[in-house]
C-alpha cells in the first residue's frame, strides 16, 4: 500500500511505521503529562519559603493536579468519543500548554495551585485515551507489550520529572522547571500535528465478543487489502467506518465526522454517563484500585522524601532529591520486559492449555503474582532504611521496588480491561483514571499527617498490608472473571 493510502481502512492495519510512531506521541504526552504534576515535589523547600507554606499545602500542588488529571478524563473521553481522538488530543494540548505558562507567571501560592489543576486536567485527558488507542492500533496479542511502552512513558515521567526539575530549580529557580515543560509540550503538540492520525473506527461488535474477535476482522482486511494491491485500491468499508479523506495529509486536516458516536456532540451527555456503568464490573473496579494503590505508593513516597532527606543526617538539596528519585527509574526499566511480554506470552500458554478453543482476557492476571513479590515490600525496605539513618542507596531500591508495580499492575490490568471490553473499553478506562487519580490524591493529600500520627515504619506497613490484601483479590477475578462478564453484559 502507498504512503498516500497507508491510512485507510482499520488502524491495525496501518504499517507498523505509522501505528508506532502514534503510540509514541501519546506516549510523550503521558510522559509530559506526569513529569509536570511530579517534578515540583522537589522543590517544597524554595516553595515553602517563597510562599510561606507548611508541607501540608505543599502536598495540595501535588495532590490536586492529580485529582485533575482523574476528573479530565471524565471529560476529555467523551468528547473524543463524539469528535474523534486527533482533535482532542490537540485541544487538550493546547489547553496543557496553556495551563503551564500560567505556572511560570504565577505571583501567589493560589495561583500556581490554579494552574497545576488546569495542567493537569488537560495533561491527564491521555491517562485514559492512550490505552484505548493502543487498542485501536494494535491486534490483541500486541496489548500488554503496547501497554507496557505507555506505562513506562508514564512511570518514566513520574520519575524523571523530579530529578530534571531538582537541577533546574537548584540553578534556576523553580519557574524554569515550568519554561521546560512548555517547550516540550509545544514541541509535543507539533509531532502530533504532523503525525498523529485519526484512530477511531467503526466495527461490528457481537455480544461477550473480545478483542480477539476483532482481530479476525482486522486479518480479514489485511487479507483484502494485499489482494487489491495490484489494482491500487484499498477496499475501506463504508458500513463499517465513515468515508475518510483519502490520504494520510488530508486526513491530518479532515475532522468532520471522525467520532465513533454517530450523533457527534449531540452524543455527548450519553457518552458522559456511560462510564459509570462499569462501577459493578468486577475485573474493572479490581483495575481502578489495584492500580490506584500502587500510583498512591508512588506518590506518597516522592511527596514525602524532601521531608526526609532535606534535614539531616541526609542534607539533601532539590537536586540531590532529584537524583534520588530518578534512581527509583531502575524498578521501571527492570520490570518493562516482564510486564509486556510475559502477560501477553501467559495469555497465549494457559489459553492454548486449558481452552485452546476460546479466548479469556483473565489469562494474564497469574503475572501479578510479580508485582505481588517485588512492589509492596519495597516501601518496608524504605521505611526501615530511612528510619534508621542507613545509606540511601538501600532506600532508593526500595523505592524502586515499589515504582515497578506502576509498570507490573497497569499493563496487565488494562490489558484485561481493553481486550475484554473492546467496543467499551475506552469508556471502562474512564472510570478507572478517574478512580485511581482520586485515590492517589486522597492518599497524597493525608500523606504529611499520616506521616507525623504514625510514624515512617507503621505507615509504610499499613500501605503495604492494603497493596498485598488487594492483589490477592485478583486470585478471585481470575477464577470468576469470565462467569462475572456474562453476567454484567446486560449493564453494558
Amino acid at each position: 500500500m502507498g504512503f498516500n493510502k497507508c491510512t485507510a481502512g482499520d488502524p491495525k492495519t496501518w504499517p507498523a511505521y505509522i501505528r508506532h510512531l502514534a503510540l509514541f506521541n501519546v506516549s510523550i504526552m503521558v510522559f509530559l503529562a506526569n513529569m509536570y504534576v511530579a517534578g515540583l515535589a522537589t522543590g517544597f523547600s524554595e516553595l515553602g519559603m517563597e510562599f510561606r507554606v507548611d508541607s501540608s499545602q505543599l502536598g495540595k500542588t501535588i495532590a490536586y493536579p492529580v485529582l485533575a488529571q482523574g476528573v479530565g478524563n471524565l471529560l476529555w473521553t467523551p468528547t473524543s468519543i463524539c469528535l474523534g481522538k486527533r482533535p482532542t488530543i490537540i485541544a487538550a494540548l493546547l489547553v496543557f500548554l496553556a495551563g503551564t505558562v500560567w505556572s511560570i507567571k504565577a505571583t501567589s501560592f493560589n495561583s500556581l495551585l490554579a494552574s497545576r489543576v488546569i495542567g493537569g486536567f488537560a495533561g491527564g485527558s491521555i491517562d485514559s485515551l492512550g490505552p484505548a488507542i493502543v487498542s485501536d492500533l494494535y491486534m490483541e496479542r500486541y496489548f500488554a507489550t503496547a501497554m507496557a511502552v505507555f506505562s513506562f512513558f508514564l512511570s518514566g515521567g513520574s520519575q524523571f520529572g523530579p530529578m530534571i526539575a531538582g537541577f533546574l530549580i537548584e540553578a534556576r529557580g523553580w519557574r524554569w522547571f515550568f519554561i521546560l515543560c512548555s517547550i516540550l509540550i509545544a514541541a509535543n503538540l507539533i509531532s502530533v500535528l504532523f503525525f498523529f492520525p485519526e484512530t477511531n473506527y467503526r466495527r461490528i461488535f457481537f455480544d461477550e465478543g473480545t478483542a480477539n474477535e476483532v482481530d479476525k476482522q482486522a486479518s480479514q482486511m489485511i487479507e483484502f487489502q494485499e489482494e487489491y494491491t495490484r489494482s491500487d485500491s484499498t477496499p475501506t468499508s463504508s458500513s463499517l467506518t465513515p468515508q475518510y479523506a483519502g490520504s494520510y495529509w488530508k486526513d491530518l486536516v479532515e475532522f468532520r465526522n471522525r467520532g465513533v458516536d454517530r450523533n457527534g456532540l449531540y452524543g455527548w451527555p450519553r457518552q458522559f454517563s456511560l462510564p459509570f456503568r462499569f462501577i459493578l464490573v468486577p475485573q474493572v473496579l479490581f483495575a481502578t484500585i489495584s492500580y490506584g494503590i500502587f500510583l498512591a505508593g508512588t506518590v506518597m513516597v516522592s511527596t514525602i522524601s524532601p521531608q526526609l532527606l532535606a534535614p539531616p543526617p541526609y542534607l539533601f538539596t532539590s537536586s540531590a532529591i532529584g537524583l534520588f528519585t530518578l534512581s527509583s527509574f531502575i524498578g521501571i526499566v527492570v520490570a518493562y520486559p516482564i510486564a509486556g511480554p510475559l502477560t501477553d506470552y501467559l495469555s497465549r500458554i494457559l489459553g492454548q492449555k486449558y481452552h485452546p478453543e476460546t479466548h479469556v482476557p483473565e489469562d494474564r492476571l497469574p503475572a501479578l503474582l510479580v508485582a505481588f513479590v517485588i512492589a509492596p515490600p519495597g516501601l518496608l525496605v524504605y521505611a526501615y532504611v530511612i528510619s534508621n539513618q542507613g545509606s540511601v542507596y538501600a532506600a532508593a531500591t526500595g523505592y524502586a521496588m515499589q515504582i515497578s508495580g506502576l509498570v507490573l499492575v497497569p499493563s496487565t490490568v488494562l490489558s484485561v480491561v481493553v481486550d475484554g471490553w473492546p467496543e467499551t473499553g475506552s469508556e471502562a478506562l474512564v472510570l478507572i483514571n478517574a478512580g485511581k487519580n482520586a485515590i492517589a490524591a486522597g492518599v497524597t493529600l493525608s500523606s504529611a499527617d499520616w506521616l507525623t500520627g504514625e510514624g515512617l515504619v507503621k505507615m509504610c506497613w499499613e500501605m503495604t498490608a492494603i497493596q498485598w490484601v488487594i492483589l490477592s483479590l485478583g486470585v478471585i477475578v481470575y477464577f470468576l472473571g469470565p462467569w462475572a462478564r456474562k453476567k454484567t453484559m446486560w449493564l453494558l
